[in-house]
């Protein structure tokens, strides 16, 4: 069923009950960036509408934020669908939050470089080389990625991926040859979300409360190694489809051949990162505070300001 009219608004709206139920603590400023997101975006206002409520509510459950400053989620039209999307800064941000590391970070290693992974002592030394131009950048051969934990107790440890795996990844990833993909727009930072999402899955062994095991099953859902889009076998139950009411016949849904990016918006004011998030919080407060007040269903979300 797509979200046709304006529907869009009333599924927000659901989506929002459904979260006070879940995180009562950030509904009313994270429904009110998820509005700020649509309102900027005609494709997610298309979108399925059971897609936007499961989208937003595993915001809820993964106890992320779609504050745009912050950049650790998005909520991107796909194939028809709303697709709640983790960036690696967002993974990261749910591994330190979560008590499972102190600190961790990604680097993509060049054949230009020295570098030497002992895996038995799973230990990396990387020597990096920084190109003077972006141009030469661009040219370099890439070997591989790899990333750098630091856990609790002060132990180091190391996950590395050669390119070639990599490359299966992003070649077997859903919508990964639209030139609108984060996998041709965003390449290094998808490289990087890449060996975080395996380093992910061994870091949250010790740890794997509900909010972490959502977020990588949410993962691995949007980001499937198969094609799972237009399937005519009836949909297993998962965090994709576990808010639905009623079983969708998967013949019916609509098929896009384009994959959309959300697009982030831009600073136009000379204010820092503290202050900026400040400030969008104040504005998605004071959007669901007016929303949230009028009883008329057919116009409780205010007017945007030209």
């Amino acid at each position: 069923m797509t979200n046709q009219n304006g529907g869009w608004v009333q599924t927000l709206k659901t989506a929002h009950q459904k979260f006070e139920g879940i995180n009562p603590e950030k509904a009313r400023v994270e429904l009110g960036f998820a509005w700020q997101l649509f309102h900027q975006n005609n494709s997610l206002q298309k979108c399925d509408a059971q897609s936007i409520l499961n989208a937003v509510v595993n915001v809820a459950r993964t106890s992320i934020t779609l504050n745009p400053v912050m950049r650790l989620a998005y909520l991107i039209p796909r194939k028809n669908k709303c697709v709640l999307e983790f960036s690696y800064m967002g993974l990261v941000a749910m591994l330190r939050d979560n008590g499972c590391i102190k600190s961790i970070s990604a680097h993509i290693v060049y054949a230009d470089e020295q570098f030497d992974y002992d895996i038995a002592y799973n230990t990396i030394k990387h020597k990096p080389n920084f190109a003077k131009t972006e141009q030469e950048h661009k040219s370099r051969e890439k070997i591989g990625c790899y990333s750098r934990a630091t856990l609790p107790n002060g132990e180091i440890v190391f996950e590395f991926m050669p390119m070639w795996e990599i490359d299966k990844v992003k070649r077997m990833s859903e919508g990964s040859s639209s030139q609108y993909s984060a996998w041709n727009t965003w390449e290094d930072e998808m490289i990087k979300k890449s060996v975080i999402k395996r380093h992910f899955k061994m870091l949250i062994s010790g740890n794997s409360n509900d909010a972490l095991t959502t977020a990588l099953q949410i993962e691995n859902e949007n980001n499937a190694l198969t094609n799972t889009f237009g399937s005519t076998k009836p949909q297993k139950q998962s965090l994709m489809n576990a808010f639905n009411d009623v079983s969708d016949n998967p013949n019916q849904m609509t098929i896009e051949s384009q994959v959309e990016e959300v697009e982030e918006p831009s600073n136009p004011f000379n204010l820092s990162d503290e202050q900026i998030e400040a400030e969008l919080d104040n504005v998605a407060q004071n959007k669901t505070e007016q929303l949230f007040e009028n009883d008329d269903e057919d116009n409780w979300f205010p007017s945007p300001k030209e």
